[in-house]
């Protein structure tokens, strides 16, 4: 094998590796990711009070304008990392949206 091509390999993998995680992340999160979109939760807020569902979560991204959703129930764990473009969906014991916040 020439140096070139052992060199390029790696270089190659690591490209196509990227790539592949890249399209998964934009598959889990049901859309792609907008470049420069925040979110706004209070476009969300007619979703407060209602019971939590994979529909509910769904509209509440698309409304909110962000391009993730994170649900925080009582006693979770959660990074504080700030993602301008994370709904945070905050619910009670029973899964009703009691919060709607962005980071």
């Amino acid at each position: 094998m020439s140096s070139t091509l052992r060199t390029a390999l790696p270089l190659l993998a690591s490209l196509s590796l990227a790539a592949l995680l890249s399209a998964c992340t934009n598959a889990q999160e049901g859309r792609p990711a907008e470049a420069g979109s925040t979110c706004n939760a209070a476009a969300a807020d007619k979703f407060i009070g209602q019971t939590l569902s994979g529909y509910v979560e769904r509209q509440a991204l698309l409304e909110a304008g962000a391009s993730v959703a994170r649900v925080l129930r009582p006693d979770d764990a959660a990074t504080m990392d700030y993602d301008p473009q994370r709904l945070n969906i905050h619910v009670d014991p029973g899964k009703i949206i009691i919060k709607l916040a962005c980071g």
